[in-house]
């Protein structure tokens, strides 16, 4: 199991954008996250463009099976919709991982019962600003 965030193991944070423009004020090699809504269809165009890795906070399986088609390396799901995301992604082999979005370590039990691929701790995401 993959962990973002968690306060013992040291990782990269993914850093939310919500434009092209906040992509500049992000460190290069980075992971950017961004909701996956029509809105930001041109945003993740050009992270696959220009090879940026990045993570889709998703909800449904069928956003997850669009996600992994648009080139996703993580989808970001709470776990009220963790359960079918993790079995659609299971099914299909999906490359993407995807990962439970959690607030504490208290919860990080509940996604292992799942058998999610990771976790991602609400602290290992940062907000950037354009």
């Amino acid at each position: 199991m993959l962990l973002f965030g968690h306060p013992y193991i040291p990782s990269v944070p993914f850093y939310h954008i919500d434009s092209i423009e906040a992509l500049r004020h992000t460190p290069p090699n980075s992971v950017v996250a961004l909701f996956f809504t029509p809105e930001n269809l041109d945003i993740i165009e050009h992270l696959r463009q220009n090879g940026v890795r990045f993570a889709l906070h998703i909800e449904t399986a069928t956003d997850a099976v669009v996600a992994e088609n648009l080139g996703a390396s993580y989808l970001i799901v709470i776990p009220k919709y963790a359960v079918s995301v993790q079995k659609v992604a299971e099914h299909y082999l999906f490359d993407a991982k995807v990962l439970g979005y959690i607030e504490n370590v208290n919860h990080l039990d509940e996604l292992v019962d799942m058998r999610l691929d990771g976790a991602v701790f609400s602290d290992a995401i940062i907000k950037i600003n354009s």
